[in-house]
């Protein structure tokens, strides 16, 4: 039986004319093979699978694989062995592995698992993914991404945008884990973070109600935005919708009658009186609406109004649209460009009240925002508080959403007519 080696007895072992073997007694048939030029390779002899006779396999050379890791390598391909696999296929399996995870970057990953997407948010999905981590990542490996690679990226967002890198962080999160289940790489650089550390920054509801002065300023701005853009944000004030539930509406989405009223160009404006109420509707189909169920707009006189002045009337696909055919992105350099307009109003019209114009700011609000004008406006104007969450869309609670069936489209048609007019009022 052959002694335990040492990494001293490794170390001093000299080359001869002819190559030899010196066996260690630490792990079943682990010996290290000397060759005329010195090369000290370590060799595992065994009975493999489908042979007869011992043979010995390559396991590693010598000084990159020191002793310690050859013992814990033979011992792994004995049991292997012992359990009738061959070591081969499993060594095979891993190099075939770790070439895919290298050959397989991040950027082509995230575009494939952009393109499975179907979810109601895909395409700002995509959006956000392409911006915040393709253009971070796009040619790294995957299996090269470390945790320290995630903090850095994510915390310098979240210093300049703290819900952008909140958004970066749930995508990163999401693709990470379909790489470990495509076993691409062992596991997630994200798991061992948290969350709130690496983002760096408390995030709080957003609560920001744009002022009456401030929702008449961006009536006016908008009307001096390029077309469709001025539009959409009028359109957001009246409605009360989400920026992707407009920006994906399809003409198809409005009742036949008021389709056919809109293709008859000279004659809109008489028309529209003699439309029927239940007719007035613009349907949310449920895979563009947050909740998955469809929801019913009611159209009132101002909205009816300002789809009569789009240019892309049926049979146009997309009703805010420069060509017809495409969805409208909403633009942050026209948002900017819209923050400007606005911010000179309201300095104009400090200036004229005989107040210091420079005085006067305009705090940061997001599209979102005007949810939560339209909202609180309700509440104002003394709409029943369910009727003003269904207005936004917000489902029924609890057993209501359970037993109570009925649409409430009168109710949240009066409620919009209400706004529709106080708007106008503030305007």
């Amino acid at each position: 039986m052959a002694d335990e080696l040492t990494d001293r007895a490794v170390r001093n072992l000299k080359p001869r004319a002819k190559e030899y073997f010196v066996w260690d007694g630490g792990a079943t048939g682990l010996g290290i093979k000397i060759t005329p030029a010195g090369r000290r390779i370590w060799v595992l002899q065994l009975v493999y699978p489908g042979g007869r006779n011992p043979t010995k396999r390559t396991l590693g050379i010598y000084p990159s694989m020191g002793l310690a890791a050859a013992r814990e390598k033979a011992r792994e391909w004995y049991g292997l062995v012992k359990a009738g696999i061959d070591p081969a296929d499993i060594e095979r399996q891993r190099r075939e592995a770790a070439d895919q995870a290298r050959a397989s970057t991040f950027g082509k990953f995230a575009e494939a698992f952009i393109a499975k997407r179907t979810n109601r948010r895909a395409d700002l999905d995509a959006r956000e993914i392409r911006r915040t981590l393709i253009a971070a990542w796009k040619d790294r490996p995957l299996a090269s991404i470390t945790p320290r690679d995630v903090r850095q990226l994510i915390g310098k967002l979240a210093k300049r945008a703290p819900w952008e890198a909140r958004n970066a962080w749930g995508h990163a999160n999401l693709i990470f884990k379909h790489a470990v289940h495509e076993e691409l790489i062992e596991v997630s650089p994200m798991a061992s973070l948290d969350k709130e550390l690496t983002l760096g920054v408390k995030l709080r509801p957003r609560d920001r109600v744009l002022s009456d002065e401030e929702v008449r300023a961006l009536w006016h701005a908008s009307h001096d935005l390029p077309w469709p853009h001025g539009h959409l944000y009028r359109w957001l004030l009246l409605t009360g919708v989400r920026m992707s539930e407009a920006t994906g509406a399809e003409w198809t989405e409005f009742h036949p009658e008021v389709r056919r009223v809109l293709r008859d160009l000279a004659a809109r404006a008489a028309k529209w009186s003699a439309l029927p109420a239940e007719n007035k509707t613009w349907t949310i189909p449920p895979e563009r609406f947050k909740s998955d169920v469809a929801h019913v707009v009611p159209l009132t006189d101002q909205m009816l109004e300002l789809l009569a002045s789009v240019p892309a009337a049926p049979p146009a696909r997309y009703v805010f649209s420069t060509t017809g055919k495409n969805k409208l992105w909403s633009s942050s350099k026209v948002k900017r460009d819209l923050d400007r307009r606005m911010l000179a109003l309201l300095r104009k019209w400090a200036a004229e009240r005989g107040e210091d114009p420079d005085s006067v700011t305009l705090a940061p609000w997001v599209a979102h925002d005007l949810r939560r004008v339209v909202r609180s406006n309700l509440s104002a104007l003394g709409i029943a508080d369910n009727v003003a969450e269904m207005v936004l869309g917000h489902g029924k609670k609890g057993l209501q959403r359970i037993y109570d069936q009925y649409r409430y489209i009168p109710q949240i048609r009066e409620a919009l007519t209400k706004w529709n007019a106080r708007l106008m009022q503030i305007v």
